[in-house]
């Protein structure tokens, strides 16, 4: 997921979006301790994506750069 994609979400999609992401951890997490991960990558994707979702939430809260997404 992209920082713009994240961005043009609103904040109940982005906690909704966050929880599913914590899921998503937890269950590769497990495949990962099990040996059925095949895709390595996607563990670090997530952590990324939990991130980024993060930050958004809280420029949100702070109300920062609301003109880069007005802009676009």
């Amino acid at each position: 997921m992209k920082a713009y994609q994240v961005r043009e979400m609103s904040a109940d999609d982005l906690k909704n979006s966050l929880k599913d992401s914590y899921e998503a951890i937890e269950n590769l997490r497990f495949q990962h301790a099990i040996g059925q991960l095949e895709n390595f990558k996607s563990l670090s994707n997530t952590r990324k994506d939990i991130a980024r979702i993060k930050t958004i939430l809280r420029e949100k809260d702070l109300k920062i750069n609301q003109n880069i997404s007005k802009k676009k």
